[in-house]
């Protein structure tokens, strides 16, 4: 006990004398402290060591931590407790699961018992077999040190912080260099990528010695803790999730398969630049692992060691001093990374933080028996993704595959929901769905999708209409039937909706596509190649973050494929889009193991509206002006302001768009008689037609249908896509809100009130069941993986069957018309062109 007291009380008292000394914070000199009389900070770190010598004892990690900064470490990489990961899969290990002698030739892909793509990932020269230096992560490696400098680099270009380095941004990088010239010399290359590189931080980064001091105390730049080692239990632990109701017990995870888990929080630049690829490896992985992330502490506060750096992508936080602070600093970051992994948030005080020494960054794989196999090394330079692969895949070698399940017999056409994952609204049977359609001409074998079966409840009209419109996507697109089917699939799998993906991959088997194909669009972006990748890639990152997407992308598609399919590919990712959070948001289940073929149906011609509908003039509600909030706020909700939402509109009216307009006059040509009663002016409209009417008319006729089947209150309808078109920062669209909050008989001055509202986290201002309905809006927008039965079964609650199925269909809708108008970048209508259909409600004074 004497021994441990010595420690203990060394430990404290040098910190307390590399603060003094240090900071002088203390007018006491650190000479009068000790009789050892350290004069510098120097010498506390020599004084530190010193102690642990003569003691013949190994230094916790906290003390090498402390005696690194006291030495004046700059916290560079195998500095004070920057050491390397731990494993239990080595190179001997993997010698002794392949059962070969060591030596070296290596482990060639005969020897290996996983699969080729368990092998790849451990070949990593790509020589044809494993050997040590494979396996080897150490700084000494060149592959490591390599690409230590490279993320930097990356790190630099990647100006927004959010793990993507875009077009712009490596052109921009160009362009600086080049001053205007067509070429860059090898100097002026190295200049424009190293600038600001070579030393430890970026300009404005480097800490001071307090600065160190504090935040290792803190716990912002790693735990005092060591948490647990290799072949330990892992601590279990239990934390509400980010983004959604509910929480995760970590022991409810181990048994089946191994564990991933991820630590990280938003100020941690590294973390940022290098989740991405932990995310992809979630995609990857996900069916033969478990994955969790877990938010943890700040690492680089506004009121700690802040970074330049940070301030420059927009990352500014100060540490958070509650629980809920903490929850909306981990919505700010899913927001700006958009993360698949399911995140849960560590309680004020880290204790589970503490547990695994986490901070600021960490991952773990864990066992099928809940022990530890694999510890990275401390963040940032411990946080290795390719490392983690190399571990999960050696994992997974050790964990047998499940036997395969017999073969299910054919589920009949009315198979009830499985018990264990219900539907958030039962199917009708298949005869009574076609009881309530609309009378039929025709009909092609097959059995009615469950999404059919769900909607014909409340939208009969609206569901014959859509049948119509998947089966024109799956069968009848100017699309190449394996192209649409891998476009599906990516946009299915960007959005995680489990039935649209098995439809995807049943729908390119059936024509023609190899299992190997199937394989290749699932094992993601990195994977891609081939005349495929440039349109897989837009579909993903139209699902993704659709405001963001390239001219330059979106040009060599149409280099590639011409004008109608580049618009075909648009249109699929908007019906895409839509079907998805229809799908999730209903809770829609398989109806068996193998999924409906596309139904051709032909309904009697009077089953739909063909001619554009607006509802009618209804009463225009006023603002509450002492209302209660009683939604949760949203932590970047405010990241915009409503002036700058409105300067954007206007650079909207001049943006230009990747797809010239048609005229009416060419598009009327290709349009059925009786489809428009008048010309329109409406970009939106023209564009669609006027590339892929095939596509674009199906969809119209639906929209339009349900407009006639359930009409809504007007303001409530464009208040929550106006909600929608925030979430996803689609100006265009959200221009056309205000045009029909005009209609509705809005004043400029009462449009702009209750758009500053809407603007804001306060949405008092509204009736609480339409800031629940405005809140559902925004969840199904921006994580309809994340809805619940529940979601659906309050907006049910507060507004009855039939009008929450035509919300929820609104809602749904409005993911597609984003998705056009991102995708083709329209330009935005100088004047209110929904007036040549309508005449304006009764404006309120």
């Amino acid at each position: 006990m004497n021994g441990c007291w010595f420690f203990r009380a060394s430990w404290v008292t040098a910190s307390l004398l590399l603060v003094a000394s240090s900071s002088r914070l203390s007018a006491q000199p650190p000479a009068k402290v000790m009789n050892e009389q350290p004069a510098s900070a120097e010498q506390v770190g020599a004084f530190i060591e010193r102690v642990y010598k003569e003691k013949d004892a190994l230094p916790p990690e906290g003390a090498k931590m402390l005696q690194a900064i006291a030495q004046g470490s700059q916290m560079r990489l195998g500095e004070g407790w920057f050491g390397p990961a731990q494993t239990r899969f080595d190179y001997a290990w993997l010698c002794r699961i392949c059962k070969v002698d060591h030596g070296d030739n290596g482990i060639t892909r005969a020897q290996f018992p996983g699969s080729d793509a368990l092998f790849a990932v451990l070949d990593r020269d790509r020589d044809g077999a494993i050997v040590a230096t494979d396996l080897d992560w150490s700084p000494s490696n060149p592959f490591v040190s390599q690409g230590y400098m490279l993320n930097r680099i990356f790190r630099k270009l990647d100006t927004k912080g959010d793990g993507l380095l875009t077009r712009e941004e490596w052109i921009a990088v160009f362009n600086k260099a080049a001053q205007g010239k067509d070429a860059l010399t090898a100097e002026e290359f190295a200049g424009a990528l190293m600038t600001g590189v070579a030393g430890p931080f970026f300009p404005g980064d480097r800490p001071n010695t307090t600065q160190l001091i504090r935040a290792r105390f803190a716990g912002e730049i790693g735990s005092m803790l060591e948490g647990p080692k290799v072949g330990q239990q892992a601590p279990l632990f239990r934390l509400k999730r980010a983004r959604t109701e509910g929480s995760v017990d970590l022991a409810s995870l181990i048994g089946d398969k191994p564990v991933v888990l991820v630590f990280g929080n938003f100020t941690c630049g590294p973390f940022r630049a290098f989740y991405p690829a932990v995310d992809r490896l979630y995609e990857k992985y996900r069916d033969r692992a478990h994955f969790l992330m877990v938010y943890v502490r700040e690492a680089h506060p506004t009121d700690g060691w802040m970074m330049e750096s940070n301030s420059k992508a927009g990352v500014e936080v100060a540490q958070p001093k509650s629980f809920d602070q903490r929850m909306s600093v981990a919505n700010q970051f899913c927001t700006k990374l958009n993360p698949n992994i399911p995140l849960v948030v560590d309680e004020l005080s880290d204790p589970v933080g503490h547990a695994y020494s986490g901070m600021p960054a960490r991952l773990y794989v864990v066992d099928r028996e809940g022990k530890v196999a694999f510890k990275s090394g401390r963040g940032p330079f411990g946080f290795s993704p390719p490392e983690l692969e190399q571990a999960l895949a050696m994992s997974l070698l050790e964990t047998p595959a499940p036997a395969p399940a017999p073969a299910p017999a054919p589920a009949p056409v009315t198979a009830p929901v499985p018990a264990n994952k219900q539907s958030s609204l039962q199917p009708l049977d298949e005869a009574e769905t076609w009881a309530r359609l609309p009378r039929t001409l025709e009909r092609s074998e097959g059995q009615l999708p469950h999404w059919a079966r769900i909607l014909a409840k409340q939208l009969p009209r609206t569901t014959a209409a859509l049948l119509r419109l998947d089966y024109v996507h799956r069968a009848e697109s100017p699309l190449e039937p394996k192209l649409r089917a891998k476009l599906r699939l990516v946009i299915a799998l960007a959005n995680r909706c489990d039935y649209a993906r098995d439809v995807a991959i049943a729908d390119l088997l059936r024509s023609g596509g190899a299992r190997t194909e199937v394989d290749a669009v699932l094992a993601g972006p990195e994977q891609w190649s081939g005349d495929d990748r440039l349109a897989l890639l837009f579909a993903r990152q139209h699902s993704l973050d659709a405001a963001t997407l390239a001219d330059e992308h979106f040009e060599q598609l149409r280099k590639r494929y011409g004008d109608k399919q580049v618009a075909a590919i648009v249109l699929l990712g908007a019906y895409g889009n839509f079907q998805d959070r229809l799908l999730l948001g209903l809770g829609v289940n398989a109806e068996g193991p193998d999924p409906p073929r596309p139904l051709r149906v032909t309904f009697t011609p009077d089953a739909f509206a063909t001619l554009p509908v607006l509802p009618a003039h209804q009463v225009v509600p006023d603002l509450i002006v002492d209302g209660k909030d009683v939604v949760a706020d949203d932590g970047d909700w405010e990241s915009i302001s409503f002036d700058e939402l409105q300067a954007r509109l206007q650079i909207q009216k001049g943006r230009r768009q990747r797809l010239p307009t048609p005229t009416w006059e060419e598009v009327a040509n290709g349009l059925p008689a009786g489809f428009a009663a008048k010309p329109t002016r409406i970009v939106w409209n023209l564009v669609c037609m006027g590339y892929a009417p095939e596509l674009a008319l199906p969809w119209m006729t639906a929209t339009r249908t349900m407009w006639v089947e359930a009409p809504q209150d007007r303001t409530l309808e464009e208040s929550l896509f106006w909600v929608q078109t925030r979430a996803i920062e689609c100006n265009y669209c959200m221009g056309h809100c205000e045009m029909f909050l005009e209609l509705a008989g809005h004043s400029p001055q009462g449009i702009e009130a209750r758009l500053r509202h809407l603007a804001s986290n306060d949405w008092s201002a509204f009736p609480e069941r339409e800031q629940r309905a405005l809140a559902y809006a925004r969840k199904l927008t921006k994580t309809p993986w994340d809805l619940t039965a529940g979601d659906y079964q309050s907006l049910e609650a507060d507004y009855g069957p039939r009008d929450a199925m035509a919300i929820f269909f609104w809602l749904c809708r409005g993911l597609y018309m984003t998705r056009i108008s991102d995708g083709f970048a329209l330009q935005l209508e100088r004047d209110n062109v929904f007036v040549d259909f309508a005449k304006p409600s009764p404006v309120k004074p």
